[in-house]
């Protein structure tokens, strides 16, 4: 074994120092075995991230729905001061579960004060999580900076299978600094990030999808607002700090350059 092979799971998730992030590239680059590695890791995600959707799609039980309908509510376990697992793809179909009850036959609509979900499921939520953590650092901002752009386009389209173009944002007052490599909902997504001149983050975020986003919606998520649109064959969401007024216009450039 070359050693690298116990990495590649972190390397997906973003989650190593630069250095080693780079290291584990070249690799790559020369080893054919290693990436086949990759792609298995990140094929493995997506069939996993299927499983689970496939699970959500089937109709709920009518007993079911009864049973949580009238069970004597407890303690939140989603009140503001308690922890809150930002990754966890199983909190995220507990969320989807819950939501997707609520909608089956109106079951729980006579739960008036049933404890709200803190945040909705999906990839949006994962993005959220790792914007929570990336936008607020900087010698680490990135993984690959923007002095290498164009391999930061070639290597993240070829991950996450859809073309990734840098947008050029300067007219918005924003700088590219560089790009990363993210997981959500099973799947491996680019994210390209930036700054304006006060140092507050702008991330545009792109995963494929088969049946990509219609128009633009704008929602929040914790302390972020998105605006999410869908292209040819990927979904795009542009995230920023809550309240950020000029986050609409600053998509709607991107989305003719992406």
């Amino acid at each position: 074994m070359s050693g690298y092979e116990e990495k590649l799971s972190a390397f997906l998730d973003g989650e190593l120092p630069e250095a080693e992030a780079r290291n584990i590239e070249a690799a790559l680059a020369r080893d054919p075995s290693l990436q086949a590695e990759l792609d298995a890791l990140i094929a493995a995600d997506a069939a996993v991230g299927q499983v689970f959707e496939d699970m959500l799609a089937e109709p709920v039980p009518v007993d079911l729905a009864r049973a949580i309908r009238d069970a004597p509510l407890g303690e939140a376990a989603n009140r503001s001061e308690a922890p809150r697992f930002g990754l966890s793809r199983l909190a995220s179909v507990l969320a989807l579960a819950m939501l997707g009850l609520g909608a089956a036959g109106g079951y729980l609509a006579g739960v008036s004060n049933a404890p709200e979900i803190a945040a909705p499921a999906g990839w949006l939520a994962d993005i959220a999580d790792y914007h929570a953590v990336y936008a607020g650092q900087t010698r680490h901002l990135v993984e690959v900076g923007a002095d290498e752009a164009d391999h930061i386009e070639t290597w993240l389209t070829a991950t996450v299978g859809a073309p990734v173009n840098i947008p050029d944002l300067s007219g918005n007052g924003l700088t590219f600094q560089g790009g990363r490599l993210l997981v959500a909902a099973g799947k491996p997504v680019a994210q390209l990030m930036f700054t304006d001149v006060d140092g507050d983050v702008v991330a545009l975020c792109l995963i494929r999808s088969e049946t990509p986003q219609s128009g633009f919606e704008t929602r929040a998520i914790g302390a972020f607002d998105m605006v999410t649109w869908g292209g040819e064959d990927a979904n795009f969401v542009m995230v920023g700090d809550r309240g950020r007024e000029d986050l609409s216009e600053i998509a709607r450039r991107a989305a003719t350059e992406v």
